[in-house]
């Protein structure tokens, strides 16, 4: 398994970590699940989504690996990368982003 309890990853949405807010919301079919992996978007408290190993560890295609830099839907961040989003300047803007983003919906 190349995910650990705590690891901070990216979706392969969004062409860089800043625009990768994903929520998920399932297939909508109703079938056994095996070896789930539990997470939580670290920008929206109190959410935690579900899903199997399998389908977030799947190679993305050849077009979107090139068009978004990584192998696989949910690719662990780099050292750099979560340096980027540990920062103040970055945590506010995507705060507001989150803030945004959820406003409209309501």
């Amino acid at each position: 398994m190349i995910y650990e309890i705590g690891m901070l990853c990216k979706h392969f949405n969004g062409t860089d970590i800043d625009g990768s807010l994903i929520t998920y919301t399932g297939d909508g079919e109703l079938r056994t699940a095996t070896n789930l992996v539990v997470y939580s978007n670290i920008f929206q408290d109190n959410k935690l989504f579900c899903r199997e190993y399998e389908d977030i560890s799947g190679e993305i295609s050849d077009e979107k690996k090139a068009m978004f830099n990584q192998t696989i839907k949910v690719q662990p961040l780099t050292d750099e990368e979560i340096s980027i989003i540990n920062s103040e300047e970055f945590i506010e803007n995507k705060k507001e982003l989150v803030a945004k983003k959820f406003s409209k919906k309501m």
